[in-house]
């Protein structure tokens, strides 16, 4: 006797495929992830416009993806596209991570874009200089201070 049980469709409407995505930019390596029902065939980032593109194909009606993504790669306020229709989906934030709940209707191929207002490797990029210059300054200030102290102390 063969017993074939029924199988739920929302069981299958789940997240399930992990997938990481890495991001160099600025000098810096960043891991983007994402648990989906879907697969992100591809991750895109540009550093002008603050977006992370992902290029999603569906073999589902009901799509469901968590992602995370480094603070350190693009923050802020989002802004979220799906199939360039604005999309609201659930954003949570800590320290180090946003964490994203993306669902949305229809199988085939979808572009997902996520839209930050900051890219924190754009001050890293210069954070070196300033701390140089600023070091510098502090050297030529002591110094000069040290030469009109050895002046006084030696003259007496």
């Amino acid at each position: 006797m063969i017993v074939i049980l029924p199988v739920s469709a929302q069981y299958f409407d789940t997240p399930g495929l992990r997938q990481e995505f890495f991001v160099e930019t600025g000098g810096y390596e960043f891991t983007v992830e994402t648990t989906s029902n879907y697969d992100v065939e591809e991750v895109e980032f540009s550093v002008e416009e603050k977006k992370l593109t992902f290029y999603i194909k569906s073999g589902l009606q009901n799509n469901l993806g968590e992602m995370t993504i480094p603070v350190n790669l693009i923050n802020g306020n989002f802004t979220f596209f799906l199939n360039d229709q604005e999309l609201f989906p659930t954003v949570k934030y800590s320290e180090r991570i946003s964490f994203i709940t993306v669902e949305f209707e229809g199988d085939g191929r979808h572009k997902l874009e996520i839209i930050g207002t900051t890219y924190l490797p754009e001050f890293s990029e210069i954070a070196p200089l300033v701390l140089a210059t600023s070091l510098l300054g502090i050297l030529l200030v002591t110094r000069k201070r040290f030469s009109n102290f050895a002046q006084l102390f030696f003259k007496q």
